[in-house]
């Protein structure tokens, strides 16, 4: 018996180059390269609009909401790939589903982060710059960064409609979040309070709640002695003695024995020397601290609560700008630090600072900044919200979630709102508010649909005159809406609503949310709200959210930290379908640590796949691939992996309808390597390379059909390869123009069998020891042995029988035989 590898060689080297037709200059092409395929095919699919949706089309829409980055930074690193290309990776799967597609890409390019990137960069003063000036600047730079963004998200090949492409500050999303404001309004859910609000000094802007983050820190606890009115002491314990100025009343639970005799009395405050009154509240918690509560305008929420609940005093000390103003006394002029510690040296002075106490305490931060939130009074816009918790609860558990266990976070964070939605920002950059003043008498002038979008600080109402009092000192509005007022009604600015050319009716609701889990309170809470007030609907039908990609320490990726790794560095060293493969590592909602190692692996598997696609198609040559074989017409070893192969389908369609690509993808790695390329490839050789036509012909019709379903099956995740495979070794004169837009697979019921499974774990076991045993003897893999013998349990014997023949040339056996006498599966004799 002649040498396999002989017999392949003599049919690849020698013959091969000999032929002439399709594939004749496709074997000299031995090494997949990246660098010119991902371009090519990127160029390809924008030339023939292979994403591009179609208005006209009868398919089934599924239309994606998928998140519009901020424009705050020169780069994008590989975590942002990784949550892109989960999402893209359904998108594709639907695709090839054969529904109609509808994906934009926006740019959440207005609003505080756009500012302070700007601010930075640009080294800007802001009271040294006119707005307008400085709204330029902010535009110019979004331009740019927009650029930087899409030119990853084309590299990492994201199959998105680029003439879809929308940004939060362009004409139609200010038009349609100015009738957004106009809508609510005229519903009765917009008003204007001077209240409380967050206030962030750093930034010098109002926030809402959504807008905190939490930061555990360091700091210490203050024992302070305010004296009562009979002359005695009481001790405080307070986090924020710089308060004192700000002081409006002290607070004690009324079943607290120790200050029962202080109750309806006053305190004087030490420095200060003023007296506020004594008063009680169940909230007081006996326990905590001294027991005695310091209220001030304004600490904490709960500072908030008392001065609501009791009409308590107002005494507002601090400034926008984070100074303490006049009515802090001998401390005007003061930042809130220098303060503290120049109140504690003068407590110290008068012997009312008893001691500090090490803690560790909770500390509501501004997210973007990290800066402590404090309180400030100013007139600001608000969204009426605390009314309808319930009904918006309601509305996320109608959304179907994946993954399920994602709900609870939306569900703890609507109940614990406290405060209706806070949409004004004292910043130059955003979208500004459709209405302006009259200072005469205060009436508030909306402005007409058809005026939007419009600038009330850059031009008139239509009408100039106050329609209440016919006054005319007529002034817009200065303030701009959060940036969440316009990003949570993305779906909305992509349905184009209540304009002429709406495409409401065709993908609104929209099919699917994309996100991270870190915006499911502000993105996906306030676009459920806004849906739920607009349209009396659900925003979308599902959300994907998406974990974290981490840094290789495992914290998460930042700038500040350095310990980021560029996306283009990555595509540029290894490709962007390794980086994809790579971004499918973790489960959906999980975070992702990045490995260098593993995009490697991905970066292997394109290798690997190109070979055994070039090995296929090298013995295809001259094979019609209209030919269509019953399984009774089958070799058994071909028969068998079409089983496996009609279970891969059943698996990654099942998979990808579940979102759960990770699995998909290791169901995909192990067909690939394990059954196709380690095992079935080698099992077959010798009947590609051997005379009978019959046992050549089967195993060429399970090679066709097995590289052009692996092909579309690895398509979503690996687009750019899944391409060049297809158009090089599978696609015919009647295909579609695109692996992209071919059908997906589906189960042949005639090649599904029961025992697939069991068989297959059988046969690689007995091909597995059969190689380990011809190391350990120092036979090499290729060298002839005297005889296989095989011991298979019952219900898989008449199968291994089925395929001895090619058990036999795999294993380079002159004679392969059955007993049950030996240890194992496989013994060989040399």
């Amino acid at each position: 018996m002649k040498n396999i590898n002989q017999l392949q060689k003599n049919n690849t080297d020698s013959d091969r180059t000999k032929k002439s037709g399709k594939h004749s200059d496709i074997f000299s092409a031995r090494v997949y390269d990246p660098k010119i395929t991902e371009k090519k095919w990127q160029d390809f699919w924008e030339e023939k609009e292979i994403y591009k949706f179609q208005l006209d089309s009868t398919k089934p829409t599924f239309s994606i909401d998928t998140p519009p980055p901020y424009i705050s930074s020169d780069f994008l690193h590989t975590g942002h790939a990784m949550s892109y290309t989960q999402a893209e990776i359904i998108v594709r799967y639907h695709r090839m589903k054969g529904e109609n597609i509808f994906y934009p890409m926006g740019f959440d390019d207005n609003g505080l982060p756009t500012e302070r990137f700007v601010e930075k960069k640009y080294k800007v003063d802001k009271s040294k710059i006119t707005r307008k000036e400085f709204v330029e600047l902010c535009l110019k730079e979004t331009r740019e960064g927009g650029k930087v963004y899409e030119k990853l998200w084309r590299s990492l090949g994201l199959s998105i409609d680029w003439s879809l492409l929308y940004s939060t500050i362009n004409p139609l999303s200010q038009k349609i979040s100015q009738r957004s404001f106009l809508d609510l309004y005229e519903k009765k859910r917009i008003y204007r309070a001077e209240s409380p609000t967050f206030w962030c000094t750093h930034c010098q802007t109002a926030l809402a709640q959504a807008d905190l983050e939490d930061l555990e820190e360091k700091s210490f606890m203050y024992d302070i002695a305010f004296e009562m009115e009979d002359g005695t002491e009481a001790i405080i314990s307070t986090t924020r003695p710089e308060l004192i100025p700000a002081c409006v009343a002290l607070y004690v639970n009324p079943e607290d024995e120790r200050y029962k005799k202080y109750i309806g009395k006053n305190a004087i405050l030490p420095l200060i020397k003023e007296a506020v009154p004594i008063k009680t509240s169940a909230n007081v918690e006996i326990e905590k601290g001294t027991g005695l509560m310091m209220v001030c305008t304004w600490g904490d929420v709960e500072d908030i609560q008392k001065w609501k609940e009791d009409k308590l005093a107002t005494k507002l000390i601090i400034e926008k700008n984070g100074r303490l103003n006049e009515k802090a006394g001998r401390y005007a002029g003061l930042k809130l630090m220098e303060a503290r510690k120049k109140i504690i040296k003068d407590l110290e002075e008068i012997s009312a600072f008893k001691e500090k106490k090490e803690i560790t305490h909770i500390l509501n931060v501004h997210e973007r900044c990290k800066h402590p939130v404090d309180f400030f009074a100013s007139p600001q816009w608000f969204v009426k919200i605390l009314d309808i918790k319930d009904k918006l609860k309601k509305r996320g558990g109608e959304l179907q979630w994946h993954p399920e266990f994602m709900k609870v976070h939306l569900d703890n964070w609507i109940d614990g709102l406290k405060w209706d939605w806070c949409i004004s920002r004292d910043r130059f950059f955003g979208v500004p508010f459709p209405l302006w003043h009259c200072q005469d008498c205060g009436e508030i002038i909306l402005a007409e649909d058809s005026e939007l979008p419009i600038d009330p600080r850059e031009n008139s109402p239509k009408n100039k005159i106050c329609p209440k009092c016919k006054g005319s000192k007529i002034v817009g509005e200065m303030q701009v809406m959060d940036t969440w007022m316009t990003s949570s009604i993305t779906p909305l600015i992509n349905a184009h609503w209540k304009e002429e050319n709406n495409l409401e009716e065709k993908i609104y609701p929209m099919n699917l949310r994309v996100q991270g889990f870190e915006i499911i309170r502000t993105w996906l809470f306030y676009t459920l709200t806004k849906s739920h007030l607009h349209t009396d609907t659900l925003p979308w039908k599902e959300v994907m959210i998406s974990g974290w990609g981490l840094a290789k320490d495992g914290n998460k990726m930042s700038k500040s930290l350095n310990n980021y790794v560029t996306a283009d560095s990555m595509i540029e060293r290894y490709s962007a379908d390794a980086l994809r493969f790579w971004s499918c590592g973790a489960t959906l909602g999980m975070n992702l640590r990045f490995s260098e190692d593993d995009i490697k692996a991905g970066q292997k598997i394109l290798i690997k796949l190109w070979n055994v696609a070039r090995f296929v198609s090298m013995n295809l040559e001259g094979y019609d691939k209209k030919t269509i074989l019953n399984k009774k017409d089958l070799h058994a070893s071909d028969a068998w992996i079409l089983g496996e192969l009609q279970d891969l389908i059943e698996s990654v369609t099942k998979q990808f309808e579940n979102f759960e690509f990770a699995k998909a993808k290791i169901d995909l790695e192990q067909f690939f390597w394990i059954k196709l390329a380690d095992n079935y490839v080698e099992l077959i050789k010798g009947r590609l390379y051997g005379k009978d036509e019959k046992n050549k012909l089967s195993a060429q019709f399970a090679l066709n059909q097995i590289l052009e379903t692996v092909v579309k099956l690895f398509a979503p995740i690996l687009p750019h390869l899944a391409e060049e495979l297809y158009q090089q070794f599978v696609k015919q004169s009647d295909s579609s123009v695109s692996v992209h837009i071919c059908d997906w697979p589906k189960i042949d019921a005639e090649f599904s069998d029961k025992n697939t499974e069991k068989n297959g774990i059988t046969l690689i076991e007995i091909i597995s020891k059969m190689r380990q045993l011809k190391v350990e003897k120092g036979v090499k893999l290729y060298e002839e042995i005297s005889e296989l013998v095989v011991n298979p349990k019952k219900e898989q014997k008449e199968f291994v029988k089925s395929v001895s023949d090619d058990l036999k040339n795999l294993s380079h056996a002159k004679e392969i035989s059955f007993s049950n006498k030996i240890e194992g599966l496989a013994e060989i004799k040399n």
